[in-house]
């Protein structure tokens, strides 16, 4: 990936015929990319915004095992999920790491031994690969806890959590393969296609959405990777399913983090069996989510205030500070896709609904649908995939692994506000296929998440730093970096300034 331009990509992705095209560059598809790559494949990744630009950005960053599953009493999902988490804590050194976490239950809610004997429960059906779990009636944390509230002490458990972020986590399995015949395009969008019978292939008409320009593709075979919009896809290419997604939005909030805030606390809310996290991330904590059940995507991949309102009720009743709108730094929204029977209408709670993968492959035509997923067991399921792909297509054609290891060292600058030295903005255009302003500081970076208004900085103090990287990703095209700069700007003051109150505080300071 980082030894050719998106040009040469491009040009490639037209000379090629692929063995297999895979439609979205979330988690899903960035695994499979990497487990079909490796098994010599010729494969086509494409995405029409950037890779990991969907859900993938907006998870939790945990590694769960089977947690959620066990109130239900599905032990085969519970080992299953164990077994993946510790699989990827042993084999993905560096990327995953073990993560204690603290359970605080609520003071009038279910007995706390009970609660422990769960926990207990939980870790010997995962072999006793993690810590043990123990009861702890004082602890490093317990002065951030509204004591009112939770006052039976916490449960220290251990699971496992990304190092980094969900977006660097999803773009290294991509960022691993540069040969002849491993093509990843951000920013596609496949427009049109079908499948020839004569010639035993797909031929997939592509749109570049930066610059307008249309290309063509052709694969034996597509695997529909597209996540909350995988419905949509297969219904273009007119591909039927037993199964469908049902949609819950997820938002997250950001605020300063505690001095002392160093272990991930999850609250038992006392409702629906749902929890409420407040999890350390680099320099902010993470509160939430949120889950709300939504028709549609583009419903929920837009915060509104009923979201932020919850989320400060909830922290205002679990934590001993006070939290205001005015605390918020960021927003972070997304939508799980949750797997359901086609005619599925009921209408439930969406933690009743399962995370787990489906994965159906069309009888007539060499189509592969996957839906569901998280983080957890995501090089599992590659695997299956790739398994029931070389079943169908056959083995590939070219021997031995392909796998190209990390990058090489990583040129990095400083970021006013942020921890340390990020990437820049140079080298993720190089060798990240980085194109937008976007691209750069929502995923390549954390800037966006980490420093406040999403980057810009309280009295937009940032701007000038902001403007200076949009001249570097547009060099010699100052109009253009200035208007992307000012629709920047707009959005963050129409979306994230207008839900956190900011929007009201600057209008008056203008007034005054």
């Amino acid at each position: 990936m980082n030894s050719r331009s998106r040009e040469e990509l491009r040009e490639e992705s037209s000379d090629i015929r692929f063995d297999v095209a895979i439609i979205g560059a979330g988690i899903n598809g960035a695994s499979l990319y990497h487990e079909l790559c490796g098994r010599g494949y010729r494969v086509l990744l494409l995405d029409k915004g950037d890779f990991a630009c969907g859900t993938s950005q907006a998870s939790a960053m945990m590694v769960w095992g089977g947690l959620l599953y066990l109130r239900n009493f599905d032990i085969k999902a519970v080992v299953k999920f164990s077994l993946s988490r510790d699989r990827m804590i042993e084999r993905l050194d560096g990327r995953v790491r073990k993560q204690s976490f603290r359970y605080i239950p609520d003071s009038k809610g279910r007995n706390r031994w009970l609660t422990l004997s769960a926990f207990y429960l939980y870790w010997i059906l995962s072999s006793l690969r993690r810590e043990q779990p123990s009861l702890q009636r004082s602890f490093p944390e317990s002065n951030l806890i509204n004591r009112a509230e939770h006052n039976l002490g916490g449960i220290l458990f251990e699971e496992g959590m990304l190092n980094s972020s969900d977006c660097r986590f999803v773009l290294d399995w991509i960022t691993k393969h540069s040969c002849e015949g491993q093509v990843a395009l951000n920013h596609t969008s496949v427009e049109d296609g079908a499948f020839s019978k004569q010639d035993k292939c797909w031929r997939l008409d592509l749109r570049d959405q930066l610059t307008g320009e249309e290309s063509h593709a052709r694969a034996a075979c597509v695997v529909n990777c597209a996540g909350v919009w995988a419905d949509r896809v297969n219904g273009q290419f007119g591909i039927e399913s037993p199964y469908k997604h049902a949609f819950s939005k997820g938002v997250f909030a950001g605020i300063k983090k505690a001095t002392g805030h160093e272990v991930p606390l999850i609250f038992e809310l006392g409702e629906l069996d749902d929890t409420y996290l407040c999890l350390p991330w680099g320099p902010v904590s993470l509160l939430g989510p949120t889950e709300t059940a939504v028709a549609t995507p583009e419903e929920g991949f837009a915060p509104e205030k009923e979201d932020v309102e919850y989320l400060l009720h909830h922290a205002n009743r679990r934590l001993s500070t006070p939290v205001e709108s005015s605390d918020i730094t960021m927003l972070r929204t997304g939508i799980r896709p949750l797997v359901v029977e086609r005619d599925y209408e009921a209408d439930v709670y969406p933690l009743d609904l399962s995370r787990r993968f489906q994965l159906v492959v069309d009888e007539a035509k060499p189509w592969f649908s996957t839906y569901g997923g998280k983080i957890t067991g995501c090089a599992q399921f590659a695997r299956k995939v790739a398994d029931a792909l070389t079943r169908r297509v056959g083995d590939a054609k070219r021997n031995g692994n392909h796998a190209n290891g990390a990058l090489g060292q990583v040129e990095r600058e400083s970021f006013p506000g942020m921890p340390e030295p990020v990437p820049s903005i140079d080298w993720c255009i190089s060798n990240e296929a980085c194109c937008t302003l976007d691209d750069y500081l929502r995923r390549r970076t954390n800037i966006s998440q980490w420093t406040s208004r999403e980057g810009l900085g309280e009295d937009n103090e940032h701007l000038p730093e902001i403007k200076r990287l949009a001249k570097r990703l547009y060099p010699g095209l100052a109009t253009k970096a200035n208007r992307v700069v000012c629709d920047y700007v707009n959005r963050v003051e129409q979306t994230f300034d207008r839900l956190t109150g900011r929007q009201l505080q600057r209008n008056g300071t203008a007034k005054n």
